[in-house]
């Protein structure tokens, strides 16, 4: 089965939490979308599929992003997630990462379109 993607997916490999409730685990992303994300499986989790869960991803002491999304996919050691809501400072966040690692401007403008669809 082919693949499409509506999203450029950026590698990065960035420590981050995720929460569900009262419980967190700390966890490593490893790439990122305007639409979502795929990190590791933190090893004391065991989430079944359409869990929803937070996302806090500390860049800095000044910047993160949060986004809520919900468990599509797991594969091997690593989980796949669809942002289902993402505050205005968080995206704004996530656009200023894409965009730097993207390094196309019309690439970027093409998916924030798709995004507010």
């Amino acid at each position: 089965m082919e693949e499409k993607r509506l999203f450029q997916r950026i590698l990065f490999s960035h420590e981050a939490t995720l929460q569900v409730d009262d419980e967190r685990w700390t966890t490593q992303i490893l790439d990122l979308s305007l639409h979502g994300f795929l990190c590791t499986k933190p090893s004391s989790a065991n989430f079944s599929q359409s869990t929803t869960m937070t996302l806090i991803l500390k860049l800095d002491d000044s910047h993160s992003i949060t986004m809520i999304a919900e468990l599509v996919h797991r594969k091997d050691s690593g989980l796949g997630f669809q942002c289902s809501h993402i505050d205005i400072d968080s995206i704004t966040e996530l656009k200023r990462l894409v965009q730097l690692n993207l390094g196309n401007e019309e690439l970027l403008h093409r998916e924030l379109a798709l995004l507010a669809r």
